[in-house]
């Protein structure tokens, strides 16, 4: 199971399975960001998750866009989320409550989204070119 579009056997000199071992990373830290009670851990794991987007875009060859990615999105605006978070000021007996309810309906989402969304890759992108310049 391959999970970049990539098809070379080398990218800038690495093995594509590296790419997946981002993605693979990306996709546990976005999971993370989303069950974890506290937000600022919950913050912490979000900046983890863009460090390694970053990382991602580095390896593939698009330097100056992962860099951008972490001066904009890990340098002003989880910085702030994490200032925000600790002006708030939240009591640990109020992340202490009782969340086990929503995990059913979380699945009955994932569910209904996944059977929404067509599956169909067979790629009918057919463009008839006699027919459109009409």
């Amino acid at each position: 199971m391959y999970l970049y579009i990539v098809s070379l056997d080398l990218i800038n000199g690495l093995y594509p399975f590296i790419l997946d071992i981002f993605s693979i990373i990306s996709v546990f830290m976005g999971v993370l960001v989303i069950t974890t009670k506290n937000p600022i851990v919950s913050v912490l794991f979000l900046i983890s998750l863009f460090l390694v987007i970053s990382t991602n875009l580095v390896v593939v060859g698009m330097h100056f866009i992962g860099l951008s990615y972490i001066l904009v999105y890990v340098g002003a605006i989880s910085i702030l989320f994490l200032f925000i978070l600790m002006l708030i000021n939240i009591r640990i007996s109020e992340l202490l409550s009782y969340t086990g309810n929503s995990i059913p309906l979380a699945l009955i989402f994932s569910i209904v989204i996944y059977n929404i969304i067509p599956n169909d890759n067979t790629g009918n992108l057919e463009i008839d070119l006699a027919t459109s310049s009409k």
